[in-house]
């Protein structure tokens, strides 16, 4: 079978990698020069590290191992902890929270040769009938090529999705994260906890990646068209003008005395941060149409807090691989890729919504009331556990 995928990101590596493992044709088109190998701290749960050795990519010294999620107050008192080292154990693959530049230039090694086609815009798709090439892919530059199957792995701005469905931007939840990858030296970057505080400025996570660099993210209200985030609560004034980010953090939160906040703020560069907005795509019922289909991002974009988006892209390349490989009509196989995926998202994109709203910090008494009675670590197993169809050898309703 030959299979055409448009976008060299972590669903549409993986799904390259997995298909010419298993014998078919494939081609994967990206429209940048090269395989981005920038970026920020990525989140990798069990589910995440093991697919990736699925991949075959090397987890040494990919990033750093996470024991524990500690959520503090602005002072630094505890609220709760998710044991993070407890969920790792059961499922017996590592929780890392890396650089996704280091992993994206891991998974571009394992890509076999000449399957990557790099400055390649896709401007369209079309279904000419059934069966084998009967779908036409467009590119800028002039190019056509025929397929059995298409995958769309082109980000949230999906050009896939758009002409599977039409205009459908994802739509702003009215915050964002400003983060960024920041040296530090110091104790806490060779640590192996996430700290996420909280006060009613707004919420901090800062974490190791290794190498003694923190990421971290600051989570504020936004609106479209907003540069830089606001100093003093309630400062909107010059959101959309020049200035220093990092001016205007320290404004917001020099106050905060948890272990390490300080630091960072002092350590922190304005060529350190960048933004991302909080956006959430509308769920679809299917994510294609025939042979077509999408994978990560160009399929259920949701905010970061959740901290599933690399993890889910890589269990909808993993299914969807297994899929294409099976007998039967290619739209049949990948309608069932799809329902099979989208049961497990669900629940996902249900907690983005409930978690990724403008942001509105719990106030203390409800956190400490949440540590003490709910089993965090358990409910947080459990989440990992229902949206991993790869945990669940879930493989349902493809064979």
């Amino acid at each position: 079978m030959k299979v055409v995928i448009i976008g060299a990101g972590f669903g549409g590596m993986a799904c390259a990698i997995w298909l010419a493992e298993a014998g078919h044709e494939v081609e994967l088109y990206e429209q940048a020069p090269e395989v981005r190998t920038t970026g920020n701290g990525v989140l990798l749960l069990p589910n995440g590290t093991g697919l990736l050795r699925e991949l075959g990519v090397d987890l040494t010294g990919l990033g750093a191992r996470m024991d524990s999620v500690d959520g503090l107050f602005r002072d630094g008192t505890p609220a709760l902890k998710v044991r993070l080292s407890v969920i790792a154990e059961r499922f017996g693959n590592p929780v890392l929270v890396a650089s996704r530049g280091r992993i994206a230039e891991r998974m571009a090694q394992r890509l076999p040769d000449g399957v990557l086609r790099v400055g390649m815009r896709c401007t369209g798709i079309e279904q000419i009938g059934e069966g084998p090439g009967s779908v036409v892919v467009s590119f800028a530059d002039g190019t056509q090529v025929k397929a059995d199957a298409v995958i769309g792995a082109d980000g949230q701005r999906s050009v896939v999705r758009t002409e599977l469905f039409g205009a459908d931007p994802a739509r702003y939840l009215g915050d964002a994260t400003w983060h960024g990858i920041t040296d530090m030296p110091g104790a806490f970057a060779e640590g192996h906890a996430v700290h996420s505080i909280f006060g009613d400025e707004g919420i901090c996570v800062m974490h190791p990646v290794g190498e003694g660099r923190v990421y971290w993210a600051f989570e504020l209200p936004f609106s479209d068209g907003d540069r830089l985030p606001p100093g003093a609560v309630g400062d909107t004034t010059s959101l959309k003008g020049e200035g220093s980010a990092v001016a205007n953090l320290r404004a917001r939160f020099a106050h905060w005395t948890a272990p390490g906040l300080r630091e960072l703020l002092a350590a922190m560069r304005d060529a350190d941060v960048s933004v991302f907005p909080h956006i959430i795509h509308r769920a679809l019922p299917e994510w294609g149409k025939g042979p077509i289909t999408l994978v990560g991002d160009a399929a259920h974009v949701v905010p970061p807090r959740v901290g599933m988006g690399l993890s889910q892209a890589l269990e909808d390349a993993w299914v969807l691989s297994r899929a294409l490989s099976g007998p039967g009509d290619v739209a049949a196989r990948v309608r069932g890729y799809e329902q099979v995926r989208i049961r497990r998202v669900r629940g996902m994109q249900k907690a983005a919504m409930a978690l990724g709203r403008k942001t509105v910090p719990a106030p203390p008494w409800l956190l400490r009331r949440i540590g003490k009675l709910l089993p965090v670590t358990k409910f947080n197993l459990a989440q990992v556990k229902n949206s991993s169809n790869y945990l669940n050898n879930d493989l349902s309703t493809v064979g």
